[in-house]
């Protein structure tokens, strides 16, 4: 990959954020985030993120409804989009329906696999890779 893969991280609480870009940029992603979920549609237009995290529950705006707002948006219609949340359990990231959920505390290699797998072109993969063993929110 030549280009930086660019993240967007919506996230009402600023310390998570500030963690997982932290971590983000150590491994050489570009990261844009904001803790309020209302002005994430103008940033993800500015940005142009390649994969795109929401907070599930946050007070101005939930990620379900932020989720439809972007995908409404035809340059983010097939944008790789992960929910993030402490309280539910997930599926691995779906290529169909280009949409993942993880779940709080975040393994950031975990992650990264998930990134990476959002990213690639869909289609089988190796059966004894470790990332198409394991689901999100798994240990």
């Amino acid at each position: 990959m030549s280009e930086k893969t660019k993240i967007l991280l919506v996230d009402d609480n600023w310390n998570f954020l500030r963690m997982l870009t932290a971590n983000l940029t150590k491994l050489d992603f570009v990261v844009a985030s904001t803790t309020n979920p209302l002005d994430a549609p103008a940033l993800a237009r500015q940005f142009q993120p390649d994969v795109i995290f929401l907070d599930v529950i946050m007070p101005q705006q939930d990620g379900g409804d932020l989720y439809y707002l972007l995908r409404s948006e035809p340059a983010f219609r097939n944008t790789p989009i992960f929910f993030v949340s402490s309280g539910m359990r997930g599926k691995p990231y779906s290529h169909e329906e280009r949409l993942g959920l993880i779940t709080k505390p975040l393994k950031l290699d975990f992650v990264v696999q998930e990134i990476r797998n959002a990213l690639s072109p869909p289609g089988p993969k190796h059966p004894d890779h470790p990332a198409e063993k394991i689901g999100v929110g798994d240990p």
